[in-house]
């Protein structure tokens, strides 16, 4: 019997807790090339990466390198997209991770997740670990004894903990995208743990027009679909929304057995949306 027992509890242990769970990408394929717009932010972004990769230059000069950097932002306006494209624009390794990944159906194996993921990222280093959707696990602590709190409570300490261990050098860049910085626990995003805060916007009226120019390629839209009509009439919109809008157009068409799509197409897509 414990034999068997220990068996299952290893082989689960084994599954949960894998060195496979995280994968490091070498090459992301995606630089700023690949982003609409966010030129302000491609320009800090990359400085902070020049120092990761140049620690000792800068350390020269009594600057250290960021533990932690925080993206804000509405869904859909490429916040995964700009951490894949940094790390290919850096030419560093990549390691993605979601709040979901630290999960499990067994307590203690989250904490025991964060820890692999450093540990990874520090022998894979020079690294950019990104941890999307980073107010499912990095919420304010709540000490109400409830087995999913006491969960996240751990998960959050093991964070900390995770931080507060970087060497200056360490070549290891934390980028966590949250759409809420409210919810996040104060003592983890607190300065020293993650040093800056930038905000990933809606796009403006030109990027609207390179977005709409973009998702237009394979797509036949008619004479009046410019992207300067588009461009205005997506204002307010996400990256994501402008994309889903212009395939649901190119659908509509099809269904009534159009090549083009026209005007009416478009705005019977926003409806929809």
């Amino acid at each position: 019997f414990y034999i068997i027992f220990f068996a299952v509890f290893f082989a689960a242990f084994r599954k949960f807790v894998s060195p496979n769970t995280f994968r490091v990408v070498h090459h992301t394929g995606v630089t700023f090339k690949d982003v609409v717009g966010m030129d302000a932010l491609k320009r800090d972004m990359m400085q902070v990466a020049d120092v990761m990769l140049h620690p000792a230059q800068y350390k020269s000069r009594g600057i250290r390198m960021p533990k932690g950097i925080l993206l804000e932002g509405a869904p859909g306006n490429g916040k995964t997209l700009f951490a894949r494209a940094l790390a290919g624009e850096a030419k560093v390794n990549f390691i993605p991770a979601k709040a979901t990944d630290f999960e499990s159906m067994f307590m203690a194996i989250g904490p025991a997740k964060v820890k692999l993921l450093f540990r990874k990222a520090r022998r894979r280093a020079p690294c950019i670990v990104f941890i999307d959707e980073f107010d499912g696990i990095g919420t304010r602590r709540n000490y109400s004894g409830s087995a999913i709190e006491t969960e996240n409570t751990r998960i959050v300490t093991a964070l900390l903990n995770e931080l507060d261990g970087f060497q200056t050098n360490s070549g290891v860049l934390v980028l966590a995208a949250t759409n809420s910085i409210n919810a996040l626990d104060e003592a983890l995003i607190r300065p020293g743990r993650f040093d800056a805060r930038f905000s990933v916007p809606y796009p403006d009226s030109t990027a609207r027009e390179q977005l709409v120019s973009l998702y237009s390629r394979g797509k036949q839209p008619s004479g009046e679909c410019t992207p300067e009509v588009l461009g205005k009439m997506f204002s307010g919109f996400s990256c994501a929304k402008i994309e889903s809008v212009m395939n649901k157009s190119a659908l509509i068409a099809a269904q009534a057995g159009r090549a083009q799509f026209t005007l009416d197409d478009v705005k019977a897509a926003v409806k929809e949306q």
